[in-house]
């Protein structure tokens, strides 16, 4: 069996940068299509058009709000109301993984990959394992001065963005004029971030992506290896390596709407960040709304605590979406595998530190135990 470091190294430092629908993500895909065929494994690729930044729909949607702030100073609330009140839809939307300012940009082409192994004896279960591949750029949000208060500062706008569109439409009905005051000073708040994303895109440079998430497709990789040498008894195996993640979750959102049938009777494991620090499964998640994990792949995890893996622990994780995230939004089963450092976030964080050299081991092989600990008790649980 290749060890997952190998899977690492070639993906963070063969490869290196893998932004969504770039050279290098495409390099990606075809490592873990070869990877699949060299294991005997049935895979396919599926492309899909995706936005190639989180940047664009965010800044289109701040930019919707702060013109209705400025029109709320030029004596038009009625045109205020309609541009706050989308840009407030637009954010929420963006943020549970219904995107409608993604939806109005330009697309390129990126791809999931798809590999299967079905049960030894009975389909009884289905698991689909996912981890995405593609890598994301970094900006000054995310640089170790700032990334600790990132969570602080996302609900800073999310507070401005709501707020803008209740205080416009308090002025429609009262007149009162510090309403518009107001709305002004919180317009402030997305006009900076427009600024942060526009630098973001300038300046900023594609990560090697060694956790986020390299890692994660290492674990996949791995566990792909493991059980097709050892199909599970009952239960087919499913392997997703998703693109286009890092610009919201485009990969698994078109995988979702592809295969709803696969996902009605699947338990869905994602697997992102896992290289460094302390290996965590996620119990709720969500940046605006959170979404609970599946409860019983909760307790099954809860269960694998006290035989062995003690030292993986359940957490909630608000700072950022994962892949996990769109299919909860729309009613599935699914629960994320993560590690975080001792003060709760992800190590070098879409950030230039996020190297080869800072991967641990010992977490990578952790969290594959654990995900494979997880699918045997899954298996077993008929």
């Amino acid at each position: 069996m290749m060890p997952l470091v190998d899977h690492i190294y070639n993906l963070s430092v063969k490869i290196g940068k893998r932004g969504t629908a770039t050279e290098g993500e495409y390099r990606a895909r075809d490592y873990i299509k070869g990877t699949f065929d060299t294991m005997g494994i049935q895979n396919s690729a599926e492309q899909f058009k995706t936005i190639t930044s989180f940047s664009y729909p965010y800044m289109l949607i701040y930019l919707t709000s702060v013109a209705g702030a400025i029109f709320l100073l030029l004596h038009r609330p009625v045109v205020s109301i309609v541009l706050t009140g989308i840009g407030a839809v637009a954010f929420y939307l963006e943020n549970t993984s219904f995107p409608l300012a993604a939806s109005l940009l330009p697309k390129r082409t990126s791809s999931n990959v798809i590999g299967y192994i079905p049960a030894g004896k009975h389909d009884k279960n289905r698991v689909i394992v996912t981890a995405h591949y593609d890598s994301s750029r970094s900006g000054i949000m995310f640089s170790p001065k700032f990334v600790k208060g990132f969570r602080n500062t996302f609900i800073g706008l999310v507070i401005s963005i709501f707020s803008m569109f209740i205080l416009t439409a308090l002025y429609w009905v009262t007149r009162v004029v510090w309403l518009k005051v107001l709305v002004a000073i919180l317009a402030v708040d997305p006009l900076v971030t427009i600024a942060l994303l526009l630098h973001r895109e300038l300046k900023g440079d594609y990560t090697y992506g060694a956790n986020d998430n390299a890692s994660g497709v290492g674990v996949l990789l791995g566990i792909a290896e493991r059980f097709n040498h050892e199909p599970l008894d009952n239960t087919e195996l499913y392997l997703v390596a998703t693109g286009a993640e890092e610009v919201g979750m485009a990969g698994m959102a078109y995988f979702v709407k592809q295969h709803r049938r696969l996902l009605n009777d699947a338990l869905i494991i994602n697997i992102d960040n896992c290289g460094t620090g302390e290996v965590s499964y996620i119990v709720e998640e969500g940046m605006i709304k959170k979404f609970a994990a599946d409860h019983g792949m909760v307790a099954l995890a809860d269960q694998l605590r006290g035989k062995g893996f003690e030292n993986v622990k359940p957490k909630v994780f608000t700072s950022m979406s994962t892949d996990a995230l769109v299919p909860l939004a729309r009613g599935y089963r699914a629960m994320s595998i993560m590690a975080f450092d001792h003060e709760g976030i992800l190590p070098n964080w879409h950030w230039e530190t996020d190297i080869f050299e800072n991967v641990q081991p010992a977490a990578v092989n952790l969290a594959y135990e654990f995900a494979s600990g997880l699918i045997k008790a899954i298996d077993s649980k008929i």
